[in-house]
């Protein structure tokens, strides 16, 4: 198949797939949200689709839902051009993927959250699943521990420190950016961002009190050293350890 788009196939294409065994989905949660001075907005979102459909094909049964998005930005709300969308109205617009899905008679069905700001949320509508869709497995693919084991291999085999890597606009994303959407990447503004370890602690500050009040331009690590070598590393690590996070999940 030349894409794994939903969105993109016919009714009759995506009837002959299921047919023939692409019974799961999955459903990348993004956001439309600022992204330092160097990056574009949609940035999770298309990225969402990006490993979406590395992952179905990683999987070899999956197709790709369209992104949801915006999502869950409230503490990106400083910066002009962010969306939110309220938590009730992103657990409805899952239900309701959810739903039609299952209608169609998908049998399974992932979750990818590319958007910190939806994990929590994404979560807790995973773990509320089996009682409300007792028949359909549904799981998530991503979480900041994911994030984080990321970052500790790129360390390790690329040389990029993990506060370099970043989790929001620096190398990795700014990488990854650069080898699918180089056109909309911008590194003549790239720059430093927050540099201190993004423990626990300081997502709690970064939600309760902005994205502002932890870095004034938007960007988590340090998106200098960006590059398309990298990104591919980055990318394909990210693929293929969401895809094996989803095989431990659906098994």
């Amino acid at each position: 198949m030349k894409t794994l788009l939903l969105e993109e196939l016919s009714w009759l294409q995506i009837k002959n797939a299921m047919e023939a065994g692409y019974k799961t989905v999955i459903i990348a949660a993004g956001s439309i949200e600022q992204h330092g001075p160097h990056l574009p907005e949609g940035t999770d979102s298309m990225l969402g689709y990006s490993f979406a459909e590395g992952i179905a094909r990683e999987l070899g049964n999956a197709l790709v839902a369209p992104t949801i998005r915006p999502g869950l930005s409230e503490h990106h709300m400083a910066f002009p051009g962010s969306l939110t969308l309220r938590p009730s109205t992103f657990i409805a617009l899952m239900e309701d993927y959810v739903d039609c899905y299952i209608r169609h008679g998908f049998e399974k069905i992932v979750i990818l959250p590319t958007h910190g700001g939806n994990f929590a949320t994404v979560d807790e509508f995973v773990a509320s699943a089996p009682k409300k869709y007792p028949n359909t497995k549904i799981i998530c693919a991503f979480d900041f521990d994911i994030v984080n084991k990321i970052n500790e291999i790129s360390e390790k085999e690329d040389g990029i420190p993990a506060n370099v890597a970043g989790s929001h606009a620096g190398a990795n994303e700014t990488s990854s950016m650069l080898v699918y959407y180089p056109h909309l990447v911008d590194m003549s503004k790239a720059e430093e961002g927050f540099m201190g370890d993004f423990s626990e602690e300081v997502r709690n500050e970064m939600f309760k009190n902005g994205m502002y009040a932890i870095t004034k331009n938007g960007i988590l690590g340090d998106a200098r050293p960006a590059n398309v070598e990298f990104g591919k590393k980055a990318a394909e690590r990210t693929v293929k350890m969401c895809a094996d996070v989803v095989r431990e999940r659906l098994s």
